[in-house]
């Protein structure tokens, strides 16, 4: 598979782009949503190694969702209570401990890698969550349609690396496909429990998006109907 810093180098240029493109088409002019949908792209294009046993990847997604978390606590305490600075403290805290500690020690448990966090469902459901949540965090529909797209392109583009880097074989014969080949991009794993949880939340998150997606839907064929 191709290194961290091959993944990362990737997301950057995939965050770029992801810009880039933005601008280009006046999708939205705030500089603060830019470097949003930058750092998604880039978060995305490290996901999938999460369960690494390298552990930078985890450290590092699960460093900067533990962070996002604590953000996003501290927000919501401003909205609800501003002058309560035990919730000001312990709300931030306690979201980046649960993220961070809980929330990492079992994914730990849960995961091998390889496995089904290497695969085209998770990037989805990835996008599926990110959409939802950025919605509950003050993002309007089509500025979360567009972090959400940026993170799964980022996640997507690890895997077609992975898969290139192993059609390539770069660290083995040239040309040979060695035997992670067809291990990335993959639509289940050898586990069906694994498997029916992955779909399930799927499920579950499109069915939580599902007014929101149609919305978009139809503002878009409103848009580019005759």
């Amino acid at each position: 598979m191709a290194s961290f810093r091959a993944h990362f180098s990737l997301g950057i240029l995939l965050g770029v782009a992801a810009v880039a493109t933005i601008v280009s088409f006046t999708l939205a002019d705030e500089a603060s949503f830019y470097v949003a949908v930058f750092v998604a792209a880039v978060i995305g294009g490290i996901m999938p190694d999460m369960d690494s046993d390298s552990g930078i990847p985890f450290h590092v997604t699960f460093g900067v969702l533990s962070c996002i978390a604590g953000s996003l606590a501290l927000l919501h305490v401003m909205r609800t209570a501003p002058h309560d600075c035990q919730l000001l403290i312990g709300w931030p805290i306690g979201a980046m401990f649960l993220v961070w500690v809980v929330g990492g020690s079992i994914f730990k448990q849960l995961t091998h890698h390889r496995g089904m966090v290497h695969s085209i469902p998770a990037a989805l459901l990835s996008g599926l969550v990110t959409f939802m949540l950025a919605q509950k965090y003050g993002f309007i529909e089509g500025d979360a349609f567009l972090l959400a797209v940026a993170l799964t392109i980022g996640f997507i583009g690890h895997l077609v690396l992975d898969e290139i880097w192993a059609a390539v074989n770069f660290h083995g014969v040239p040309f040979i496909p060695n035997k992670a080949f067809g291990s990335a991009l993959k639509l289940a794993s050898h586990s069906k429990l694994t498997n029916v949880i992955v779909y399930g939340l799927i499920l579950f998150f499109l069915a939580g998006n599902w007014e929101s997606l149609t919305h978009l839907s139809e503002t878009l064929f409103a848009t580019v109907r005759p």
